[in-house]
């Protein structure tokens, strides 16, 4: 299971939150802090800045769950929404949501391919659709990630959601037909680009978002 990163966060003064691209945001991620937001749970919501280097611990765990500490006191929080800048290097706002241990939660949890596909050996193309899942499972049991088992994967072959082995008390949040996973032949794959009609896989950049709560 996912284990919530320790963060230690900074209280923000509101009357200074005027937008990720003020003055004073610069001056806190030029002091290799990120601004920041917790809310949820009918509490106010708290302006905050935390260290740049607990985030990107936390995306390099590859887990949504913090838990922020302030003033002596701390909470659980679950990662809601990223806010990078244009060239998608840099993040430049976060918002974080109030959660309890056992509280049922929504979450994106990485996909991980496991064992070798016979398809390839048989001509086809791996082709993953999707990298990550949407899951329903409570705040203290989110997986690290699902693993996807590719080792019976044959030729013009697809793995939908449904058939993912997801841990006890965690559930789709999706199209359970939605593919994750499948084989193309070659030949197809060339035909399809070839009339201008194949869907290629989207490439998702961070949204640019000029706006701070």
């Amino acid at each position: 299971m996912a284990e919530a990163v320790k963060i230690p966060v900074e209280a923000r003064d509101p009357a200074k939150n005027k937008g990720t691209g003020s003055r004073f945001s610069r001056r806190l991620r030029a002091a290799g802090r990120i601004p920041a937001i917790v809310y949820g749970h009918k509490e106010p919501a708290k302006p905050i800045s935390l260290p740049r280097d607990s985030f990107w611990e936390m995306i390099k765990k590859g887990t949504h769950l913090a838990e922020l500490t302030l003033d002596g006191k701390s909470e659980t929080v679950l990662v809601k929404d990223v806010q990078w800048d244009h060239l998608g290097k840099e993040v430049i706002h976060v918002d974080f949501a109030r959660v309890s241990a056992g509280e049922a939660i929504h979450t994106q949890v990485k996909l991980e391919l496991k064992g070798d596909a016979p398809g390839v050996a048989e001509g086809g193309l791996l082709e993953m659709v999707l990298h990550s899942i949407d899951l329903k499972c409570k705040a203290d049991a989110i997986p690290d990630s699902i693993k996807v088992d590719i080792s019976g994967l044959h030729l013009g072959k697809s793995i939908h959601a449904r058939e993912l082995q997801l841990p006890a008390g965690v559930a789709l949040n999706v199209d359970p037909e939605v593919v994750v996973v499948h084989i193309a032949s070659r030949s197809s794959a060339v035909e399809t680009t070839t009339e201008g009609e194949a869907v290629q896989p989207e490439v998702i950049k961070p949204e640019r978002k000029e706006k701070e709560s």
